[in-house]
């Protein structure tokens, strides 16, 4: 059964959440928690410890998500595509962790930390002050 408003018109569908305003800051944060985060996944990898491997692993996957969302507002759809990859390599390591094979988590790592050079070097320039910004 439709519900529906007096007068037999359905009632109005809700608003849609109004879209994310990102700021440089809000990419300096996401970056700092997912350097941190790779260090300790490289840890947990190296020590075969699979359930906090895992967590940081899913907790990767979510930041770069945030990273593509960042760009995506952007318009800049290969930093997007970039941070996609990365998000996707981050699902490839939980299921290597799942699997326990440290070995095949360790080789997703490394095409993780890899797609992270190529967008810093395309995207990040070293500022004034020693800390990093966006290419003008």
């Amino acid at each position: 059964m439709n519900a529906q408003a007096p007068g037999g018109t359905p009632p109005p569908a809700a608003a849609a959440a109004p879209a994310r305003t990102w700021t440089d800051a809000d990419l300096d944060k996401l970056m700092k928690e997912i350097g941190g985060t790779v260090g300790a996944l490289r840890k947990s990898i190296d020590a075969q410890n699979a359930e906090t491997a895992k967590e940081q692993a899913d907790k990767i996957e979510a930041l770069f998500e945030d990273v593509d969302d960042f760009w995506s507002a952007r318009n800049v759809k290969d930093a997007a595509e970039l941070a996609d990859d990365a998000a996707e390599h981050a699902d490839h390591v939980e299921d290597a962790i799942d699997a326990k094979d440290f070995a095949k988590a360790a080789e997703h790592m490394k095409l993780l930390q890899s797609t992270c050079g190529g967008c810093h070097g395309k995207y990040r320039d070293k500022a004034p002050d020693g800390g990093y910004r966006i290419k003008p």
